[in-house]
């Protein structure tokens, strides 16, 4: 009872939107995360409060928008909880995560591609191996989970590395009642039915694999090597191994190949593949050498694509759904890193390779930890700080965007904040249809 007489604000996260039509409100809070479709008359009552104090006659209501965080105690500072979370994301020694490239070799040779002159030859030997054993061994105190990510070069390469570590690793988190699980970035030249179910059986969850529209965009896009195209030999992979772990397709697209995604879609409808693969829209940024940055989007037109695409092909806007976050991601985590084939050790993929950006070598006798002002830059960042982000009602979400994209003077803020009011009245609408239909399910099978 006390409850209905304390001093009560809005939250500075809510986004309110009275265009869902038929006397319905969007409210969404990025604090939370919460999404609710509020009636016409609820709404009014929330206004009424905070307008003249009248108490709210739906008490539902009420204890419904406190749980969702759409209002709060006045005295509670919100920028300070999300600073407190984001510290705490930082800093949650739970799970180790770990990127590991087996090797920096990669058999494409992709027009965009940012390891561009940081390619090897060889896999990750012996030797590093162990070291990195002993590295996980040595930070998994403690962990409750440990998860991996197969990265490079093109990782299937490396794919007798990857049977090795992983014999050793699930050994390990099994006698010590660690949870470990994995998944594969890779181009699927390689990705073979007998491959698929091999990486399975080592607990790869899934696989993303990257199609950049039909055959004559893919193969002059992301080539072989030597300039063969490779579109043919993935698209059958895919066939073949649909079924043994869960395909994410990345659909990357700029100005060159704009068209291209919704063509692939028509493929994927065409060859039977629409609902045995999970396609996503991929932004191309200018990190390659020679790639232009007037081929890429920006990220506010690349949020206007991304929604479009999503809603002319049905897809599950609750895949691309705006989440609250305790940390944005590896980079800015102390229990993240990112392991090339020699040993060196990153705090983001996008460094890998580059050994100026590298913060140690499991290889070295002491693994000793160096060049701090690197991951300073990654880990240390405050956007309560810049007034651009604390003011932000996108800041639970977005935590001041990637972090290397911050480091490098790029546009980091997330493409939510171009599109929110178009993107939230969609998902409360394909919400709203679902709760119909299992209402119609339900009223079917009474009769």
């Amino acid at each position: 009872v006390r409850l209905l007489h304390m001093k009560l604000k809005q939250s500075i996260y809510n986004y309110i939107y009275d265009d869902l039509g038929e006397n319905q409100v969007v409210f969404y809070n990025a604090f939370t995360g919460a999404l609710a479709v509020v009636k016409a008359e609820q709404y009014q009552q929330f206004k009424d409060y905070f307008k003249s104090g009248k108490e709210f006659e739906d008490k539902e209501f009420y204890h419904q928008l406190l749980a969702n965080g759409y209002i709060l105690a006045a005295d509670v500072d919100e920028r300070f909880l999300v600073k407190t979370r984001l510290m705490q994301g930082r800093y949650d020694a739970s799970t180790l995560s770990l990127t590991i490239a087996p090797t920096m070799a990669c058999n494409f040779r992709c027009v965009y591609c940012f390891e561009q002159g940081h390619y090897g030859n060889h896999l990750m030997d012996e030797t590093t191996q162990e070291h990195l054993m002993a590295f996980i061994k040595r930070h998994a105190k403690g962990i409750q989970s440990l998860f991996i990510t197969w990265f490079g070069g093109e990782p299937l390469v490396g794919m007798s590395v990857i049977e090795k570590l992983s014999e050793q690793i699930i050994a390990f988190c099994d006698e010590n009642k660690i949870n470990y699980s994995a998944d594969i970035v890779t181009n699927g030249y390689l990705l073979t039915k007998d491959v698929a179910e091999k990486l399975k059986s080592y607990r790869v969850r899934s696989a993303q694999v990257t199609i950049d529209g039909p055959k004559e965009i893919h193969d002059a896009r992301r080539p072989m090597a030597n300039g063969q195209g490779t579109y043919d030999v993935v698209i059958n992979n895919l066939l073949d191994v649909q079924g043994s772990i869960p395909i994410s397709l990345r659909i990357n697209v700029d100005y060159n190949n704009l068209d291209a995604a919704d063509q692939m879609m028509n493929i994927l409808k065409e060859i039977g593949l629409t609902n045995k693969v999970y396609p996503y829209l991929g932004l191309v940024t200018p990190e390659a050498e020679g790639y232009e940055k007037d081929k890429c989007f920006s990220n506010e037109y690349y949020s206007k694509i991304n929604l479009k695409f999503l809603l002319d092909h049905n897809l599950p806007l609750q895949s691309s759904y705006p989440r609250p976050r305790s940390r944005c991601c590896g980079a800015d985590s102390n229990y993240s890193w990112v392991v090339d084939d020699e040993g060196y050790l990153y705090k983001c993929w996008n460094d890998i390779g580059i050994h100026d950006c590298a913060a140690g070598n499991i290889n070295d006798p002491d693994i000793t930890i160096h060049n701090t002002s690197l991951l300073a830059g990654y880990a240390s960042f405050d956007p309560m700080l810049i007034s651009e982000c604390s003011d932000c009602k996108l800041l639970p979400v977005c935590l001041g965007g990637c972090p290397h994209k911050r480091l490098h003077k790029q546009n980091s803020c997330e493409q939510w904040k171009y599109c929110m009011q178009e993107y939230l009245v969609a998902c409360a609408k394909e919400v709203l249809a679902q709760r119909a239909r299992e209402k119609l399910v339900k009223e079917t099978e009474a009769v």
